[in-house]
């Protein structure tokens, strides 16, 4: 259950809309024949990464025929229960949460993905270089970058 959580949490912080992010980790889970374990949530999570890019170029095709973009942000409530599942987030106040998940959501995706995968996952940088097909010193430079990026932006 917490695999399918983590994989949920992740597809929800790259694609910014609860459907897709529904369809998103159905379709990675058929694709990881529902394997469990660390190894097999690595692959759930890897799975995730997968068919959210192929979910965003078939969306990208889509809105560019019809000339229309658009990005659901995340509600607070849904950034406050995802920030819930690190221990940490005990000692966020709501006004916090909704600064957090702003400047989450203005990280460009290529950090976002390894902030989340990092920091509200709990993946190693061995499990986040598989995932994202990086070498793990890409891994470590991106997610460095992203924390500065993100402490510059909210003060946290």
């Amino acid at each position: 259950m917490l695999t399918l959580d983590s994989a949920y949490n992740f597809a929800r912080f790259l694609s910014g809309d609860a459907e897709a992010a529904e369809h998103i980790v159905q379709a990675a889970f058929l694709r990881t024949d529902g394997d469990a374990g660390r190894s097999g949530r690595t692959r759930l999570l890897k799975g995730v990464r997968n068919c959210y890019r192929t979910w965003l170029t078939t969306r990208r095709r889509r809105d560019r025929q019809s000339d229309v973009v658009a990005h659901e942000r995340l509600p607070d409530a849904v950034a406050g229960t995802v920030l819930r599942t690190d221990d940490r987030a005990d000692k966020i106040t709501v006004v916090d949460v909704t600064a957090l998940r702003c400047a989450i959501e203005t990280l460009p995706r290529r950090l976002r993905e390894i902030l989340v995968l990092r920091e509200i996952d709990a993946l190693s940088y061995r499990e986040i270089a598989e995932v994202t097909s990086l070498p793990t010193g890409e891994v470590m430079s991106r997610l460095a970058c992203a924390r500065r990026r993100l402490a510059g932006s909210t003060g946290f």
